[in-house]
């Protein structure tokens, strides 16, 4: 009678002798020919035994000659070339996934590679977003500010879904090179760009080559350690980015000089990586393509379900993005893109579940659903939540405390430094309490929760009062995002890594683009309403020129976002607000209205962090998945064993 269960495991000594290169087996217990016969189907080793021999017919024998029949859940659809113990792990390729890759020259270019991909797709937003006001103004399209940042992001988000299953299919070296190759482009373009459109244009190169860089990186460290030491050697790649934490200082820096240095520093570090790859990662074959032709595994691209998700993601977050901005929230302009973007977005949805043959996403990417949705709905919150501390705080030490260039610089060190701080304690906290994964998860969480909620308490006058808030909201932010993204990797099948690093990434994308399009509205909205309440009449009974218009004060708000007061007023002479009165009456008006727009950012940051603290909650137990398994061994090539042979009957000895 076949088991109920999805796993049977039965034992074998060893083998008596070999007739006509089949195997005869004395067999212990009872076993029905049904059972050898119920795909997928594949014979493991029950042993941590590192000495493994394979019989002609695929299967692994231990040391002590030991066989364990392991029934599979799932096999790829389409291809029966290879096998999974438990729908999760790669097998029966001839490989020993138990044994760790030894450290070589090339594992060390490999990881070196990676972390320095990691590290180019974090400090690229690191650099430029903290001086984007500054750079918009040089430009002369100060309006354009919000497109500045959201477009490297944009490309982020819409090419993500294309680049995991890309990778997993058709390998990850030459994908992993072309954005290393994207990023040194996007460099070259910001820092030679003579116009906004151009800048625009090299941050959606740098977006492609960081989304690229950083689901290739997570997907190659994820596949080439132990599923248990993946956290810890997170805490390795993320090293690479110690000497750029201080990058706003960096950046800050640069700006006094001229900001186009920032894309000359970008484009080496890239260059760097790109060298990294090319000479050490030389992986095997994808276990996925064993088999497939190109043109078959061309097929297997969803460019139908890609399409519609790039669509609706655009349509959306164009229509999101105009509003009350370019054109009112109640325009044809805004409301057709913020209703058709869903609707073509679901119906990606549906035509990957129901009808496509081959989905970007496939359904086996679910393994374990609980952990696996409670996951992404964390990195969701989490990335809309980034966004103000990241873009935001920069603009409120300049509107806010009057911060020169250097002293922004100095004072958004915290940013880099606390995040990747919070990420490799995570990651680290993660690796050593492996049973209770969900509460050092739940933990980061609250932390960024309370503390991002703690910044609405911040004192104009006083910027002291907003440092540890600051400082445990990036901590708590750095602790959920990175290490997340590595732990959902441990509940994939081994195939799908790719696949589901650039969900995450795509997700964490996509989030951050809809918080800063939430995030920007709800300042502007506010910093406009409190000027009218607070500005207006200051500065029209304190300013001694006549014939002061709405334009000029627009400009001089906008333009606060990028220069202290004090600089503005001496730079701008004609407006007259470089005077006793001005200062004493104008400019705490204008500090008076950005801190209003800030601290709505900031309780809005509440209700994204109590979501991802429910979900860190909810999300279970992921020990069991934590064990020696590497995915892929780079120091030994798969085999394509032959084909099974059945047996016609099996007879008890």
């Amino acid at each position: 009678m076949a088991p109920e269960d999805d796993t049977l495991a039965v034992r074998l000594p060893r083998p008596q002798r070999q007739i006509a290169g089949d195997w005869r087996f004395k067999l212990i217990g009872h076993l029905h020919r049904q059972d050898l016969e119920s795909p997928p189907f594949a014979i493991m080793s029950d042993s941590s035994d590192h000495d493994v021999r394979y019989s002609p017919t695929g299967e692994k024998i231990n040391g002590d000659g030991q066989l364990e029949v392991i029934r599979t859940i799932s096999r790829v659809p389409g291809n029966s070339n290879y096998y999974e113990k438990n729908g999760l792990r790669t097998e029966g390729d001839g490989v020993d996934h138990t044994a760790p890759n030894k450290i070589s020259l090339s594992f060390v270019l490999t990881v070196t590679g990676a972390a320095i991909g990691l590290a180019a797709s974090q400090i690229y937003p690191l650099l430029y977003l903290t001086v984007a006001t500054p750079i918009a103004t040089a430009l002369g399209h100060p309006e354009l500010y919000i497109w500045m940042l959201t477009a490297g992001i944009l490309a982020m988000g819409a090419v993500a879904p294309f680049v995991g299953p890309l990778s997993d299919l058709l390998g990850r070296k030459k994908i992993f090179l072309f954005g290393f190759v994207c990023g040194i482009l996007g460099s070259i373009v910001c820092a030679a760009t003579p116009n906004a459109a151009g800048f625009i244009a090299g941050q959606v190169f740098l977006g492609l080559g960081a989304v690229i860089c950083e689901l290739i990186a997570i997907a190659v460290i994820a596949e080439v350690v132990p599923t248990e030491k993946r956290a810890i050697w997170a805490v390795v790649a993320l090293s690479a980015i110690i000497p750029w934490a201080p990058g706003t200082l960096y950046a800050n820096y640069m700006l006094d000089a001229t900001w186009r240095w920032i894309g000359l520093a970008l484009g080496i570090w890239n260059a760097i990586g790109f060298a990294a790859v090319l000479f050490g990662y030389n992986p095997p074959a994808r276990v996925n393509a064993r088999g497939l032709s190109k043109r078959e595994m061309i097929k297997r691209i969803d460019s139908v379900g890609g399409g519609l998700i790039i669509a609706g993601l655009l349509i959306f977050l164009y229509g999101l993005n105009s509003g009350g901005i370019s054109h009112p929230w109640k325009s044809t302009h805004v409301l057709v893109p913020i209703i058709l973007g869903p609707c073509l977005m679901i119906a990606a949805g549906l035509y990957e579940f129901f009808l496509a043959p081959y989905p970007l996403f496939p359904r086996r990417i679910i393994h374990d659903a609980r952990p696996f949705f409670c996951m992404l709905a964390v990195i969701f919150a989490a990335g809309i939540n980034y966004i103000p501390l990241v873009s935001f705080w920069p603009i409120e030490t300049i509107a806010i405390f009057q911060s020169t260039h250097a002293q922004v610089g100095v004072r958004c060190i915290v940013i880099g430094v606390c995040i990747l701080g919070g990420a490799m304690v995570s990651a680290v906290l993660l690796g050593l309490f492996k049973k209770h994964v969900h509460f050092v998860m739940l933990g980061f969480c609250i932390m960024q929760t309370v503390a991002c909620a703690c910044l609405v308490l911040i004192r104009p006058d006083n910027i002291k009062t907003a440092w540890a808030p600051l400082v445990f909201a990036l901590f708590g932010v750095g602790g959920v995002l990175v290490p997340n993204q590595v732990i959902i990797t441990v509940i994939t099948p081994d195939d799908l890594i790719g696949s589901v690093t650039a969900l995450t990434v795509g997700l964490r994308a996509q989030a951050q683009v809809v918080g800063l399009a939430i995030f920007y509205n709800q300042l502007i909205n506010q910093v406009t309403k409190s000027t009218y309440k607070y500005v207006v009449p200051a500065w029209l009974s304190n300013v001694p020129v006549t014939g002061t218009t709405v334009a000029d004060i627009t400009f001089t708000m906008n333009t606060l976002s990028a220069l202290p007061f004090d600089t503005l007023a001496r730079e701008y002479p004609s407006f007259g607000l470089n005077t006793a009165k001005a200062m004493e009456f104008v400019k705490p008006a204008c500090i008076h209205a950005f801190d209003d727009g800030f601290k709505l950012v900031w309780y809005i940051t509440i209700a994204f962090g109590v979501f991802a603290c429910i979900a860190s909650a909810c999300m279970g137990s992921v020990s069991k998945y934590l064990d020696g398994h590497v995915a892929v061994r780079m120091d030994e090539k798969a085999v394509k064993p032959p084909p099974r042979s059945r047996p016609e009957s099996i007879s008890m000895a």
